[in-house]
């Protein structure tokens, strides 16, 4: 993938360039004694010829010193000038996370520019991927599981060679409706028009089957199951009374919106028994009680037995350990740079859970990992063990 090496004639000059924006407290002091090399006369100096044994002795000398300081991971290569970032859909939560975090990742590395795209799910971005045509994506750390382990709706594509990068905030993924539905039940759905299916993205065929199965449903109870290709067509259909309900992760935004025009948006409560139903078949996936008024989803009313999950980044197992652990690096250690760009922005930190067992971590991450000793000895035997089952599973291929 990106990051290849790069030498040349211009060694010195590069060597020196990454040196004072990388180290600027260290360059002040090293500068001194290079000047003092130079008052020996300009003539002296020239030399000191890149291909000379002067040079060449000079040059390997200002790579050891830059090496002992980045460990290695600066000299050699060159970052990209810009990374591209897949997200589900414009105005949802991951995809406003995401802008922020290129904040930081354009301030605290060498690239220009984190471009982010509202393409899609997986079936979409994950061959994408697997042809360098993008870097990053946010997406479900449960669905992305399945992708890794190429089962499920996930099958005819195979295990993909996709890592974790950094585990992020959560999100509800529920049925909403409106007061005025009538609709207090997975089984009250019965008869309805419901907003499903979503564009490349099989964690709402899934998560939808799951569901309705919880209460003795299939899609052929309902009395249709409409495609929709953004949340705010979706929240629009609904406010508009054209379905009576719509499943889609919580995006506090588009609650907002619903609760304005219809007093409440209004989440389809599972029982316990239902809630233990799906997260039963669906790997990956919790149940937790939300309070009212949680400014992550900004539900009116409390949300018992709520399925969630948690949102994360993604990259190709071959993308270059550098890029991944500097990008880590820059978004962990900097979560103030952009924990304004949403209510959940701030679970993208080193406080919350940026390590978690699901789909596993590529190597640029688990190096920043250990440095900070989140990297425990369960992960590293978790990992192992995915990535044997991963392995295992090509083979059979």
């Amino acid at each position: 993938m990106r990051g290849c090496p790069c030498p040349g004639t211009d060694t010195i000059s590069r060597i020196f360039t990454i040196f004072c924006s990388s180290f600027p407290n260290h360059a002040v002091s090293f500068f001194i004694h290079i000047d003092q090399l130079l008052v020996k006369g300009e003539n002296e100096m020239k030399k000191i010829h890149f291909f000379s044994k002067k040079g060449l002795a000079f040059s390997l000398f200002l790579a050891m010193v830059l090496f002992s300081l980045t460990g290695g991971g600066a000299l050699g290569k060159t970052w990209p000038k810009d990374l591209v970032v897949i997200t589900p859909a414009p105005g949802a939560s991951v995809h406003m996370i995401a802008v922020g975090l290129g904040k930081a990742v354009e301030k605290y590395t060498h690239v220009k520019s984190w471009i982010v795209q509202p393409l899609g799910g997986p079936k979409l971005w994950l061959p994408m991927m697997s042809q360098g045509k993008c870097d990053f994506a946010l997406h479900n750390a449960a669905d992305i599981l399945n992708a890794f382990l190429g089962r499920g709706l996930y099958a005819k594509l195979g295990p993909q060679r996709v890592r974790k990068v950094i585990g992020g905030h959560e999100y509800m993924f529920m049925f909403w409706t409106t007061p005025d539905k009538g609709i207090n039940s997975i089984a009250d759905l019965k008869g309805k028009v419901v907003y499903i299916k979503f564009k490349a993205n099989p964690m709402f065929t899934e998560m939808s089957k799951n569901q309705l199965a919880s209460a003795g449903l299939t899609y052929k109870d309902l009395k249709a199951v409409l495609a929709f290709s953004s949340i705010k067509e979706a929240i629009r259909g609904l406010i508009e009374g054209r379905v009576d309900a719509i499943l889609y992760p919580v995006v506090p935004g588009a609650v907002m919106q619903v609760n304005e025009a219809k007093g409440e948006c209004k989440f389809i409560n599972l029982t316990k028994k239902q809630a233990q139903y799906v997260v039963k078949r669906m790997e990956g996936y919790y149940i937790q009680d939300i309070a009212a008024n949680d400014p992550r989803f900004r539900n009116k009313s409390p949300v018992l037995n709520a399925i969630c999950y948690q949102s994360a980044m993604f990259t190709s197992a071959d993308e270059d350990r550098d890029i991944v652990y500097g990008v880590t690096k820059a978004i962990l250690e900097h979560t103030d740079e952009f924990a304004g760009s949403h209510p959940s922005a701030k679970y993208w930190s080193l406080k919350a859970r940026p390590v978690s067992p699901d789909v596993p971590y590529h190597e640029g991450a688990i190096r920043f990992y250990k440095e900070k000793g989140l990297w425990s000895s369960q992960m590293q035997a978790y990992q192992e063990k995915m990535l044997k089952q991963q392995a295992e599973l090509l083979k059979e291929k």
